[in-house]
């Protein structure tokens, strides 16, 4: 600064002042000492951040400067600063504009800094004012450093280069050195697809001349993520009465924004849903009259969406249990409706079911609310045509009993008939066969054989009608008393030992010689051993075993025939149990047969709290019939 006169810098500039490279000041003119209050001896060789302290800027300002004062060091390019506000030590407010100048050296590198004070106005500030100020200083900047709210200075040039940005600009990945030395202006941080439009409306608001503005968009933060911003901006004008720059702030909306996307979302979801449901959908309001509705409702309803509009639910309807699910709302309950309605504007009777529910506020009150109707017209018709088919087919079983127990009693009524002429063939027989009438030669006895095995047989079939026709009409009777198992057993070997003989088959026995006995019915025990055993018969081929054997278990006495024969497929085998079940066709007219034996073996069996079952490992593996019997003495349970 030597050699350069006081005078000329004095004309130049209302103020000027010039640190080193060390930021101590090596200048301050008298402008600067009316300008701050501060005497020149005090400041010279003083640090910079002394001065700051003394001037009392704001938080705000003195950021400001500094940024601007590093940018001008880091860039050797002179800036400019607008309004810097100072306190001086008499309580003024004294408010600067100016430029910020590099000093360098012979090298053309950095020696320093001069700062010159263009204009200034002053404003006398009442000293408790000022003592508030400097005690709520503080305050504010602890307000300021923890805000959310990001302070700006633009310049009012194309995009906005910034003069000063406050540290939490940091939230979006920057610092304010990355705006401050001129690597970014504000413009490069603007979505693309927003910058015309915050171009052209600060255009606008530059035309119209106004101070004041606000306005949302988004902007890129350092990594690529889009955020949107909300920016409350002051534009300040030159002497020229020209846009010179921009001060605001600007605050981080995002979770605000995306709230109103997402419920923005909501709502066309709502509304294609309302408009596009296979419902009737309307809504009411706190007088019950109708405000919207979909095309559905007019649909089911058989009027246009202009004549629902506006009809009140509770006096325009003339359905009372149409009327008390509507007034439901007005308890804070929901209502329900099913039945034929008659709607009154229409005359169309439409068989519906209408829920309706309140439609309640977040603070508590009852808006209305809100009706959804299907018309289940094709369910009522599915529904009566059901009740018909029931009714049909009622009428249709009763016709089937009848026609049953025709057939019982038909049965019931034959075999007594035939049985009666059986016993006396079987009779005539045995005496031929005793030669009681006389000697018979060997070509008789066969000739007789043969006649008293198919009466044998013969009689079996009507005994088992007899036996299904009585178990149908509730007529069976059972005398229980001790038998003996093995006893029946070998009855029933001898019984058959003419068809075991004639195919050639051995028969086994695992019986124990003492067996407890048990409470059962001899005869019909018999029928049921006489059953599994000539079933056996009939599906053994020739020269196969048959084993008996019985095993005395806790409470049971387990008897198993297991045979060598033609065995049954395991998926058949639930099926062997029923009445007239047969495997195939092909098998009854090889086998003949009734079906019925195994159907009786089960009755027989759970008369007595048995159980009775079939195993077999697949065809022509033979086939296993087991049957447990309680061992109790006592009867069992009728």
């Amino acid at each position: 600064m030597k050699g350069l006169p006081d005078k000329l810098l004095n004309n130049m500039y209302k103020g000027i002042w010039a640190v080193d490279i060390n930021n101590k000041f090596i200048y301050f003119n008298e402008g600067m000492e009316e300008i701050t209050g501060l005497p020149r001896d005090k400041i010279i060789g003083a640090d910079l951040n002394y001065f700051m302290e003394l001037a009392h800027l704001s938080v705000g300002d003195e950021g400001h400067f500094r940024e601007l004062a590093l940018r001008v060091k880091d860039t050797l390019k002179p800036s400019r600063y607008h309004s810097l506000q100072f306190l001086t030590p008499e309580g003024k407010l004294s408010i600067q504009s100016g430029h910020i100048f590099p000093m360098v050296n012979g090298e053309g590198k950095y020696s320093g800094i001069i700062c010159t004070v263009e204009s200034f106005s002053e404003q006398k500030i009442r000293e408790k004012t000022f003592k508030d100020m400097l005690s709520s200083k503080k305050k504010l900047e602890d307000i300021y450093k923890n805000s959310p709210v990001v302070a700006f200075l633009w310049t009012a040039e194309k995009d906005w280069p910034v003069e000063f940005v406050s540290d939490n600009i940091s939230q979006f990945g920057y610092s304010p050195e990355d705006f401050t030395s001129g690597k970014l202006i504000y413009g490069d941080i603007i979505h693309p697809d927003d910058l015309d439009f915050v171009r052209n409306n600060v255009t606008q608001l530059e035309i119209e001349g106004k101070q004041f503005f606000s306005k949302e968009y988004r902007i890129l933060t350092k990594s690529g993520e889009v955020r949107w911003v909300a920016e409350r901006s002051l534009l300040v004008f030159d002497e020229e009465n020209k846009p010179s720059y921009y001060q605001g702030i600007m605050i981080d909306i995002t979770e605000r924004k995306l709230a109103e996307e997402a419920l923005l979302k909501s709502e066309k979801k709502y509304r294609f849903i309302f408009e596009n449901s296979p419902l009737g959908i309307f809504n009411f309001d706190e007088d019950a009259n109708i405000t919207h509705c979909n095309d559905n409702i007019a649909k089911i309803m058989g009027v246009p969406k202009d004549k629902i509009i506006g009809m009140n639910m509770i006096s325009d309807i003339d359905d009372e249990e149409m009327k008390e699910a509507v007034k439901s709302i007005f308890s804070r309950s929901s209502g329900h409706y099913e039945g034929k309605y008659r709607n009154p504007l229409s005359g169309k009777t439409t068989p519906i079911k209408a829920d309706y529910s309140p439609n309640i506020s977040d603070d508590g009150k009852l808006l209305g609310g809100v009706g959804i109707v299907e018309d289940i017209t094709a369910r009522v018709e599915a529904e009566e045509a059901m009740i018909k088919y029931a009714e049909d087919l009622a009428a249709a079983n009763e016709e089937l009993k009848s026609l049953d127990k025709m057939k019982d009693e038909f049965l019931s009524n034959v075999s007594h008939e035939l049985k009666t002429p059986l016993t006396s063939i079987k009779g005539y027989t045995e005496l031929i066969s005793e030669e009681s009438l006389g000697p018979l030669t060997d070509k008789q006895k066969e000739v007789e054989t043969t006649v008293l095995r198919n009466a044998e047989r013969l009689k079996r079939l009507v005994d088992s009608l007899l036996y299904i026709s009585r178990v149908h009409s509730g007529t069976v009777k059972y005398i229980f008393e001790p038998t003996s198992i093995a006893e029946i057993i070998e009855m029933t070997l001898q019984d058959l030992k003419i068809q075991i003989e004639q195919k050639g088959l051995k028969v086994e026995r695992n019986i124990p010689d003492k067996l407890p006995l048990i409470n059962g019915d001899k005869d019909k025990l018999t029928d049921t051993f006489t059953n599994i055993v000539d079933n056996a018969i009939k599906f053994t081929p020739e020269g196969g075993t048959l084993t008996f054997t019985v095993e005395e278990e806790e409470e049971y006495l387990h008897i198993v025939l297991k045979d060598t024969g033609i065995g049954i497929p395991p998926d058949l085998i639930p099926m062997l149990f029923r009445r007239f079940y047969q495997i195939d066709a092909t098998r009854k007219r090889k086998y003949g047969g009734t079906g019925l034996g195994l159907y009786i073996c089960k009755e027989i069996v759970t008369a007595h709290d048995g159980k009775i079952w079939a195993e077999s490992e697949g065809e022509n593996k033979g086939t296993e019939i087991h049957i447990q019997l309680p061992n109790k003495a006592e009867p069992p349970n009728p």
